[in-house]
């Protein structure tokens, strides 16, 4: 008897996390059993591109409440990364929706939500934070975070959601720094270590937030994209349409108010990265010296990235993930450090182009 088929609904298919993501579903083993949909801002060329990888564009953007409840409505599984981390009435649709797909064929759905680690972020302005560190084993940490904290209702709505409806299982992953050039159709730059790459550029050296002692943690886009690809094949393992009723679950594998999945394999200083940057740019003759010095307070509200400021390139921000590695996953790909100067080329070369 062959394998039913699985219909996934992704969002962010255009941008580097979901456009990395869905190469990964289309390099999977099961591919062929996979129907996917991808809801794209439309243009003529973007749908051409995903249609003739099979995949289905739905052209909408993540405001399109009726069009993702509908297709959620129709699917075993859903990974939301348009803007998922902040975008509450997204990630609503897409529950009502998927309550609406265990209602009327009386099994589990699966929601994977891309949220981050600025929900355990400490604004500290680039000074040194807390000695804390957030484990995925111990959830508890996450529900003593004020209830104000950066991205927590969209967080706190599906873990409720979950436990108002056992039938949807819901995985939260929290990316930290992302680097790396992602495997895409379109957008394949992160945001952080691009920034800080340009805002070098625009001043001709090097800069930081104050002392740039704050540490992140850090993930190579294509180790990401692999503990994706395992908690997907868990979670389908356990509750997809040929889940075996009794198939031995790993304890590590959690949903709901447990299934918070922190992946990280780095951590780095704000200071240690932009040296790393100067050292690159000199190198390679673009800035007379490598030496770092602290932005000023107009260059980080006036910069090209302004809507990230102080909080995305001078906060604290440390988590382990635990879960994921319980789960099989092997991160292995170069340091955030041996990535900056493939960043930097791919950076010249877009301008240049």
């Amino acid at each position: 008897m062959s394998a039913a088929k699985i219909n996934i609904f992704l969002t962010g298919a255009t941008g580097y996390i979901g456009g990395s993501v869905l190469t990964a579903l289309l390099q999977h083993p099961n591919a062929s059993n996979f129907n996917i949909t991808a809801l794209i801002r439309g243009s003529d060329e973007r749908i051409k591109k995903l249609a003739s990888l099979n995949v289905t564009p739905l052209v909408g953007s993540i405001d399109s409440f009726e069009i993702i409840e509908k297709v959620a409505s129709e699917s075993d599984v859903v990974i939301h990364n348009a803007e998922s981390t902040w975008h509450l009435p997204s990630a609503q649709a897409i529950v009502s929706g998927l309550n609406k797909r265990t209602k009327s064929v009386e099994r589990p759905a699966i929601y994977i939500h891309t949220s981050g680690t600025s929900l355990v972020a400490e604004d500290v302005r680039g000074g040194k934070g807390s000695d804390k560190v957030y484990s995925d084993l111990d959830p508890a940490q996450i529900y003593g975070l004020p209830d104000d904290q950066d991205i927590h209702d969209v967080d706190l709505f599906i873990v409720n959601s979950a436990d108002s409806n056992p039938l949807l299982k819901t995985a939260i992953i929290l990316p930290p720094t992302i680097y790396g050039i992602g495997t895409g159709l379109f957008n394949r730059t992160s945001i952080q270590l691009p920034c800080l790459i340009e805002l070098a550029l625009k001043r001709h050296k090097a800069g930081m937030i104050g002392p740039g002692e704050a540490t992140w943690n850090n993930v190579h886009i294509a180790d990401l994209c692999n503990a994706y690809m395992i908690i997907f094949d868990h979670f389908l393992a356990a509750y997809g349409p040929d889940a075996k009723p009794d198939a031995q679950l790993s304890p590590y594998l959690t949903t709901g108010r447990e299934g918070y999945y922190f992946i990280e394999n780095g951590m780095h200083t704000w200071r240690q990265l932009s040296e790393k940057i100067g050292e690159v740019l000199y190198k390679k003759g673009i800035v007379k010296s490598p030496e770092v010095t602290s932005f000023s307070d107009d260059e980080v509200e006036n910069s090209p990235f302004e809507i990230y400021g102080w909080f995305y390139m001078g906060s604290q921000s440390n988590s382990t993930a635990e879960r994921v590695r319980k789960l099989g996953w092997k991160p292995h790909r170069s340091s955030i450090f041996d990535s900056v100067e493939e960043q930097i080329d791919a950076l010249i070369t877009n301008t240049t182009d």
